[in-house]
């Protein structure tokens, strides 16, 4: 099955792969920018698996502690790839936004970001 959904995207993802390595080879700062809304991604789906915790009474110890010390220490706002794009290149935003799913799109931006970034 996911590889039908993968195919079904494919084309649009080939374009878009080719119009992000012209933007990020004229910018590296926005193929930085990638790599850096890829990592704040992982942080935030890290803690929303802190947050799941919560829901297991064997960690009782660790929701007390957690309350007490760290909550509203983080904040945990939307980060993904449109987000960035939409502030870095808004052209390819548009073009590409309802096109792609997010995921795919952050794997693809990310290899992009890696090979202009390497070259």
């Amino acid at each position: 099955m996911s590889k039908i959904i993968k195919r079904k995207y494919k084309k649009v993802r080939i374009a878009f792969k080719k119009d992000l390595i012209a933007k990020c080879s004229e910018n590296k700062a926005l193929a930085m920018l990638i790599v850096e809304t890829y990592t704040a991604w992982h942080h935030r789906r890290h803690i929303i698996k802190i947050w799941g915790m919560f829901r297991k009474p064997a960690y009782k110890e660790f929701q007390a502690d957690y309350s007490k010390n760290l909550m509203g220490d983080h904040l945990s706002g939307r980060d993904d790839i449109w987000k960035s794009l939409y502030y870095a290149d808004r052209e390819l935003h548009d073009k590409f936004k309802y096109l792609i799913p997010e995921t795919y799109a952050m794997g693809d931006a990310l290899g992009v970001a890696y090979k202009v970034l390497r070259a």
